[in-house]
């Protein structure tokens, strides 16, 4: 598992590339063993993913009947959510790859992406610790998920635009395939998985 001081290297190319400097892939490890390892990122992603995990949790048990329990089972499911959630789309982008011409960038894209999910984990989970600090906050915490999932778009869409050489059609589409399957399928399965409250 990659260690901190290796992941701030990572962070260091991820933010060169963000601001536009194609030389931030320099700091990223591309190679087919880059590719592979930089799914750690899902196990640094963890802590994140448990305050979101505690905070869906107060919000369900917060709508539903009073002696509703949710255990370990309940947690498990949410992490399959996220887990798949994370790698639906990478999968969309492998198979559509060599359709769209971008196959010679996909190691950049997935190895850049996955690192990425580091920060805008920890971003979106300052939402979430705010709930398990204050529960009734609500519109705080409404503003503050909208503010940043427009952060996100942005981030993501810069980092597409210069992985892939400034095509900015080809960005949106990254970004968009970046995203959108994520909340649809956490969406999907979210209700499949009876996570809802109501």
């Amino acid at each position: 598992m990659p260690q901190l001081e290796e992941i701030s290297i990572y962070l260091k190319g991820l933010w060169l590339l963000v601001s536009g400097k194609p030389e931030g892939l320099q700091w990223l490890d591309v190679s087919a063993t880059g590719v592979w390892r930089s799914f750690a990122a899902i196990l640094w992603c963890l802590p994140a993913m448990a305050v979101s995990w505690g905070a869906w949790r107060l919000f369900y048990l917060a709508n539903m009947p009073p002696g509703t329990e949710t255990g370990m089972l309940f947690i498990v499911k949410l992490f399959i959510i996220d887990l798949v959630a994370w790698i639906f789309p990478l999968m969309l982008m492998a198979i559509l790859a060599k359709p769209l011409n971008y196959d010679g960038e996909l190691a950049a894209i997935i190895v850049s992406s996955n690192w990425l999910s580091v920060p805008i984990f920890y971003a979106m989970a300052v939402p979430a610790a705010i709930r398990l600090v204050v529960p009734e906050s609500d519109g705080l915490i409404g503003l503050l998920s909208l503010i940043l999932l427009i952060v996100v778009f942005a981030v993501i869409f810069r980092l597409m635009k210069t992985v892939t050489g400034n095509q900015t059609l080809l960005a949106s589409a990254l970004t968009l395939l970046f995203v959108l399957p994520s909340f649809m399928i956490g969406d999907r399965l979210q209700t499949y998985f009876g996570l809802i409250p109501g």
